[in-house]
């Protein structure tokens, strides 16, 4: 009965992390542009031509092939949730949020990757800071607008209600509906049970075939983020920068990999 008269004693509050790396500058570091969105002011574009990274070649042509193919395991997945629509390479735009938490913290980096001409190109719109958010999520609103299949991977229940949410926070319409086609999904149907679990990088292990070396752990990205913002170092902006292409190469790569619903 007495307990509760006692002085609350407050929780240590978390350490910033340290940063140990050496001083890395961004636009330095990564080949990229600061752009200006007409309404919600600046933000940084890194577009990356995808030929020159080990197997997406191989990936964007057998991605090409199923689309031009009506009878294609993919199509047949596809038809299976969007009925005749019919879709092609350009219409495709793959997503992948990197966040600073799990609710209604900040996002600063959304991940795209599109086809530009005959291979596909990975945009990453980049918030430097806090108040560059807006930008950064009305400038891919801006591409996202130019496509009619969307592609995630757990985006019905994570990426693309917090992109809804943080663009109320921010004061921007969200008026983009293009078939979303949700590969965590798709993926739980066939390999549920035949692996360990149906995490991103389990399948591009198992399924893909395909590994990481020194890829920044997810956990780590939003403190990785804040020390940046608080310090200007970027030398692990660009692990995260990296991981967050090499989630969306595999997100095209299971596609190439999916079996027909019968199957």
């Amino acid at each position: 009965m007495y307990g509760r008269h006692l002085p609350r004693r407050e929780p240590p509050k978390k350490a910033a992390p340290q940063v140990t790396g050496p001083h890395v500058v961004l636009e330095t570091a990564v080949t990229g542009r600061e752009v200006v969105h007409p309404r919600l002011g600046k933000a940084f574009l890194i577009a990356t031509d995808m030929d020159s990274e080990d197997q997406v070649p191989e990936i964007s042509r057998e991605l090409r092939e199923r689309f031009a193919d009506k009878t294609s395991a993919l199509l047949q997945r596809v038809a299976a949730q969007a009925g005749a629509a019919e879709f092609a390479p350009a219409d495709v735009v793959f997503m992948d949020l990197e966040t600073t938490g799990l609710s209604s913290s900040p996002l600063f980096l959304v991940g795209a990757m599109v086809w530009e001409r005959n291979g596909l190109e990975v945009r990453q719109f980049l918030a430097r800071n806090y108040a560059e958010e807006a930008a950064a999520i009305g400038c891919f609103l801006d591409e996202c607008a130019r496509h009619r299949f969307l592609v995630t991977f757990n985006g019905k229940s994570f990426d693309l209600p917090y992109l809804r949410m943080r663009a109320a926070a921010n004061g921007i319409p969200f008026e983009m509906e293009p078939f979303h086609f949700d590969l965590l999904h798709e993926c739980r149907r066939i390999w549920k049970g035949v692996l360990p679990n149906c995490s991103l990088q389990t399948l591009e292990r198992h399924v893909c075939g395909r590994g990481r070396s020194g890829d920044i752990p997810g956990m780590e990205i939003p403190d990785a983020y804040h020390a940046f913002v608080r310090t200007g170092n970027a030398w692990q902006m660009v692990d995260i920068l990296r991981h967050n292409l090499l989630d969306l190469v595999t997100l095209a790569d299971l596609m190439t990999r999916l079996p027909a619903p019968s199957e």
